[in-house]
């Protein structure tokens, strides 16, 4: 039984593997444009998408980063919705 739960286990790991370790098109909707905030590590004022633009980068992600969302996202694998803060 363990050999059969072990072979399973990689014929799963075989077929999702691929799709994992692919560039995905990533979309990040960046819904509060106006909010941002001086960091130091960037030395720059930065928006809520700066980091997660540059970390999906770095993977090998090709990102696009919209105020708007767009009325089809059927282009896109990976869709992140960064909300910002609320604001009075």
């Amino acid at each position: 039984m363990r050999t059969v739960s072990i072979v399973l286990a990689l014929a799963l790991a075989a077929a999702f593997l691929p799709t994992a370790a692919s560039a995905a098109n990533v979309c990040v909707w960046n819904y509060d444009a106006l909010d941002t905030w001086f960091d130091n590590e960037a030395g720059q004022t930065i928006n809520s998408a700066y980091w997660v633009e540059g970390t999906l980068q770095d993977q090998g992600h090709t990102v696009t980063v919209v105020s708007d969302l767009p009325t089809s996202l059927d282009s896109y694998d990976v869709v992140f919705c960064l909300m910002g803060w609320y604001r009075c």
